[in-house]
This record gives structure tokens, C-alpha cells and sequence, in this order.
């Protein structure tokens, strides 16, 4: 009988330790998926970020260019008249 007890506990245990294995990995798989989702977000906003900046410095190039333009056209001005017509 006592064999058999001391089975019977250690079989117990076991159980218990599968149960707590299995608690585990379920909270692994949760954090698993919230880390999957937060990676995902974080590729969407760094999507709109990239895009957002692209933008951003296309419009400053294209203010540059067009003050240099303007730049271009007062300096001539000032050498050839506002029509540019004496060059």
C-alpha cells in the first residue's frame, strides 16, 4: 500500500505540473499575440510616418525650388528690366 501511495503522489504532481505547463504556455501565447499585434501597428505608423515626412520634404524642395526660381528672375530683372527684354 505504501508503493502505491507514493505512486499515486507522484502521479498527482505530475498532473499538477502539466496543468501549470499548460497555464504557461497559454499566457506565452497571449503575450504572443499581443506582440504580433503591436508589431503590426507599429508597421502601419511607421507607414504613415514615411509617408507623412515624404510629403513633408517634397513640399519643402518644392518651395526651394520655386524661391530660386524667383531668386533667378528678380536677379535678371534688376540686369535685363522686369520684362526681360534688354538681354
Amino acid at each position: 500500500k505504501g508503493e502505491i501511495m507514493e505512486v499515486k503522489n507522484i502521479m498527482i504532481e505530475n498532473i499538477e505540473k502539466v496543468l501549470e505547463r499548460g497555464e504557461k504556455l497559454d499566457l506565452l501565447v497571449d503575450k504572443t499575440e499581443q506582440l504580433q499585434e503591436g508589431a503590426l501597428n507599429f508597421r502601419r505608423q511607421a507607414r504613415h510616418m514615411k509617408h507623412t515626412l515624404w510629403w513633408r520634404n517634397m513640399r519643402l524642395w518644392l518651395v526651394l525650388g520655386a524661391a530660386v526660381v524667383v531668386l533667378l528672375y528678380f536677379v535678371l530683372a534688376l540686369a535685363c528690366g522686369f520684362a526681360l527684354n534688354k538681354c
